[in-house]
């Protein structure tokens, strides 16, 4: 389990909705803190930890939503989350790449 003291990148409070899932298992939650490389979500029902599932960010302009292919289920705490982006295509980590960079430097 990656605790908070190993991450690499510095994740940023936020709190935009999301929903995540694989073939047995589907949600919606909010984020409520996100990095280029993981979030932690807010869920009723969250999934298994050390499961896998694809993440949707949807994002404050209403436009297309950001998709992480492939998430790490990393820690589960009652109704919160921790995802690892594994996998994710060029074009999306450079879309979340600028969304990050929006929170790290507000205007």
């Amino acid at each position: 389990m990656m605790s908070k003291n190993n991450r690499k990148l510095r994740r940023f409070a936020i709190q935009v909705p999301c929903t995540f899932g694989n073939h047995t298992y589907k949600a919606k939650g909010t984020i409520l803190n996100l990095s280029a490389q993981g979030c932690a979500v807010m869920t009723v029902q969250p999934p298994s930890a050390l499961s896998y599932l694809a993440l949707q960010i949807d994002l404050p302009d209403n436009t297309t939503p950001i998709e992480i292919e492939l998430a790490g289920v990393r820690w589960v705490s009652e109704q919160r989350c921790g995802l690892e982006f594994i996998r994710i295509s060029p074009e999306m980590a450079n879309r979340l790449g600028s969304f990050v960079a929006v929170l790290e430097h507000p205007a």
